[in-house]
């Protein structure tokens, strides 16, 4: 019986594969976590616990050791967040995978200028494998899932790829896998009783940036709780405590997090850098976006107000 083999990096990839509609027989599929995010091994664990939706979940070391798992494995169809890596290019003529398809990483699918400029060698394999330097375009990617479509093509009208909606629209995606979610990362049950609150939260990127924490600080007056919810990529996190500052933890996804703050009556003002993981709520939020200006993100911000989605999520919010 053939399979079909997904990859994530974090618990995000994960909520987004859980959004490509599956259909027929599929219990030999396989689920990859790469241990690049804080308590992968504990995430995995339970994610083998409690979605039995899957023939098979495992946690790999790095990138390189999922490539090796496709060449001794063979796959019919693989899912991936990232297509623009020669390895592909070398495992599909191998023969060790039919078909490829990319989800959604955030609003940094929708950039114009995701080019990933090739030079020497990796340009010449690139080329003989059929691999582009943007993410996107490899000649052998078959399909793209994203939530918004329409978007994706008025922003790169040249890709000629097969554009698939997910399942479900984001938010609605949210408030479907919150019971879940609750069960896998520790961390959410020390925020779904806090209410009524003024709260300020740093939202950091793969740094965290001293000057941020300092802001935070200077406004401390305006909140009752400080928060900084690290990137999931970083594992080690050194804060001194006398800022008073609570850590959330990093396998924690910031758009659950949100909701549950949010349906208590908490006010919040975050504080991030052109974070896709506000970018769903910023009509309901303190918006304090401190990174610089950056004009493919404010387009992503702007389509996603005119779809009037933040009138779903008040809907939500109130429940």
């Amino acid at each position: 019986m053939t399979h079909d083999v997904y990859i994530c990096s974090k618990p995000l990839q994960y909520f987004n594969i859980r959004n490509i509609k599956r259909s027929g027989t599929r219990e030999k599929d396989v689920l990859i976590f790469l241990n690049s995010f804080i308590d992968a091994p504990i995430f995995v664990d339970r994610v083998k616990e409690y979605d039995l939706s899957w023939g098979k979940v495992n946690l790999l070391k790095n990138r390189f050791s999922f490539y090796k798992y496709l060449f001794f494995h063979h796959a019919d169809s693989i899912y991936v967040e990232l297509d623009s890596t020669f390895f592909y290019g070398l495992l599909k003529v191998l023969g060790c995978f039919k078909h490829m398809f990319l989800f959604e990483e955030g609003f940094g699918s929708y950039r114009r200028d995701r080019c990933r400029k090739a030079h020497g060698l990796k340009k010449w394999i690139n080329k003989l494998t059929g691999v582009s330097d943007y993410v996107g375009e490899s000649k052998f990617l078959e399909g793209i899932y994203l939530y918004m479509p329409d978007l994706y093509h008025q922003q790169l009208p040249e890709n000629d790829k097969r554009l698939i909606p997910f399942a479900a629209p984001f938010v609605q995606h949210l408030k479907d896998e919150l019971p879940l979610f609750l069960k896998l990362s520790d961390g959410y049950e020390d925020f779904l009783y806090i209410k009524q609150k003024k709260i300020g939260i740093y939202l950091t990127s793969h740094q965290i940036k001293p000057e941020i924490i300092k802001q935070l600080i200077e406004d401390r007056n305006q909140f009752d709780i400080l928060l900084l919810k690290p990137h999931p990529h970083l594992k080690n996190i050194d804060i001194d405590t006398q800022y008073n500052v609570q850590i959330v933890r990093s396998n924690v996804m910031m758009e659950f997090l949100l909701i549950i703050l949010l349906s208590n009556q908490n006010k919040l003002s975050v504080y991030h850098e052109n974070s896709t993981a506000v970018i769903w709520f910023q009509d309901l939020i303190d918006n304090r976006n401190v990174g610089p200006v950056f004009e493919e993100y404010n387009i992503v911000a702007s389509y996603i107000k005119s779809l009037n989605t933040t009138s779903n999520n008040k809907e939500y919010v109130k429940q």
